[in-house]
């Protein structure tokens, strides 16, 4: 099964490529007609095998899955927007959990900031993951700058080892350790810099959020994944199934690359 990659511009399909039609209508292409939402687990049952290094961010329109290669730096940092703090943590908890059934704990591992430690619990319980913290435990600036420190030392071939992503769920309970301004300019250089060292810092935060005093650091993110408005979309369900805990495929989220205005694709999670 072939599976549409974010950052190459191939459609993975075990050991053989094929390029994405680049004539496609964007217009069509968001509106295309979508099918029933699987589970996660059947998503990548039925896409495997999976090239290493990559995660699966959803279910695009033409039902292929939808991936980041981590060894491609291409995409840059990625920012994940919306008012639905259930649909974001969707989105996180579908990259990390898909992330560490591709990939060997040496190859990606995961740090988790986040308050609501047992919304990821099935992340935090892998051996992928290194550290969850708490967004208000100093610990947290701590860990930015470490990650920070790691970019600079493989920028001139000082650290080697494997790809680390550090998710920092909800920006806006974070931002009071950005007052520490070394915290801060960590920050900054693992958003522009990070990627192509191996470390992915993947961000969410609240729509109405997005546009504060950080507004420029936010804009240096080289992907936006924006939750879709309930009036753009008929798809979109006007009441979300929390009951299981495995992340299910619902279509609610756009992914724009390079700030580009049109939409890549649009997104089922």
């Amino acid at each position: 099964m072939a599976t549409n990659f974010i950052n190459l511009p191939t459609l993975w399909n075990g050991s053989q490529q094929r390029q994405i039609p680049a004539t496609r209508n964007s217009a069509d292409f968001l509106t295309q007609t979508r099918q029933p939402s699987p589970h996660l687990s059947s998503i990548l049952s039925e896409a495997s095998p999976f090239p290493p290094y990559s995660l699966v961010i959803g279910l695009c329109t033409d039902g292929l899955p939808f991936m980041l290669s981590l060894d491609n730096p291409k995409s840059g940092s990625i920012l994940v927007v919306g008012e639905n703090a259930w649909a974001k943590s969707q989105i996180l908890n579908a990259m990390g959990i898909s992330s560490c059934q591709i990939n060997h704990p040496d190859e990606v591992s995961w740090s988790v900031i986040t308050r609501n430690a047992h919304q990821y619990a099935e992340l935090v319980s892998t051996l992928h993951c290194q550290t969850v913290i708490n967004p208000h435990d100093r610990a947290s600036g701590e860990l930015v700058v470490e990650m920070a420190s790691i970019v600079e030392q493989r920028r001139f071939g000082r650290e080697r080892g494997g790809t680390k992503v550090l998710m920092i769920d909800d920006f806006q309970s974070f931002v009071p350790m950005l007052s520490d301004y070394s915290v801060y300019l960590n920050l900054k250089i693992l958003v522009s810099k990070g990627p192509a060292c191996g470390i992915w810092p993947l961000i969410s935060i609240k729509s109405d959020e997005a546009h504060t005093e950080q507004d420029q650091l936010l804009r240096t993110f080289g992907t936006y994944i924006f939750e879709k408005a309930e009036h753009e979309s008929s798809h979109t369900p006007s009441t979300w199934t929390q009951h299981t805990t495995e992340p299910t495929f619902q279509p609610n989220f756009n992914v724009i690359v390079g700030g580009r205005l049109i939409p890549i694709c649009s997104l089922s999670i």
